[in-house]
């Protein structure tokens, strides 16, 4: 296997409950994950495996929904981002399956070897099989797959679960502070750079939200 890069799952966290069921879905994943609290929240966690890095971002004063952008956008601005690394973003409520950061590695060295682009990848994302009951608007998202495909790169189309890109690209891009500031970025990402679609591999949307998913 192509050992000559990582994959770095970045978190922004405000779902505390669910911190030990996200570890557990990535510990056997091989991945790096970067675990970003907000410098006023009341709960203090800690971890001391190598695996997991953790961060504080001084995000006090925004709401709850530009906290998430915020703390990606500190991210970028503040740490070491490795070039030729892989970047990519789990909501404190999302998942992956078991074998899904093996699988993607070897559809990047097969990317690789037929000379196909690897540094913006999509990959398709699932998002369950009901809405759940008593939710606002804005999160009734229906249980309708998003595949990894260039008429889907737009807002409401994409969401950010779904683009892996190097840590070159990464420092070149911020999201806004904005509730659709994912596709916002997604689709002017795809439209920069040249990138590949990969739809045969999905991740899993609010996987730990009660009622979406019939487990």
């Amino acid at each position: 296997h192509d050992k000559s890069f990582n994959f770095h799952v970045i978190t922004p966290l405000a779902r505390y409950e669910n911190v030990f069921l996200l570890k557990s879905m990535l510990e056997t994943q091989n991945i790096i994950w970067h675990l970003i609290t907000d410098d006023d929240a009341r709960i203090k966690i800690e971890f001391n495996e190598e695996w997991i890095k953790q961060y504080v971002c001084p995000n006090s004063g925004l709401k709850f929904y530009d906290r998430c952008n915020n703390s990606i956008n500190w991210f970028i601005e503040t740490q070491d981002i490795v070039n030729k690394d892989v970047y990519c973003f789990m909501n404190d409520d999302d998942g992956y399956y078991l074998d899904f950061f093996k699988n993607l590695r070897l559809k990047i060295e097969n990317l690789k070897m037929s000379h196909h682009p690897t540094e913006v990848i999509i990959c398709s994302m699932e998002r369950g099989h009901n809405i759940p009951d008593g939710l606002p608007p804005e999160r009734r998202h229906p249980p309708i797959k998003l595949y990894a495909h260039p008429s889907y790169m737009h807002v409401g189309g994409v969401g950010i679960e779904q683009i892996f890109m190097s840590g070159k690209v990464l420092k070149e891009n911020r999201l806004p502070l904005a509730v659709a500031g994912d596709g916002m970025m997604i689709s002017d990402i795809v439209g920069k750079y040249p990138t590949s679609y990969l739809p045969e591999l999905s991740v899993l949307f609010n996987y730990l939200e009660p009622g979406r998913w019939n487990k």
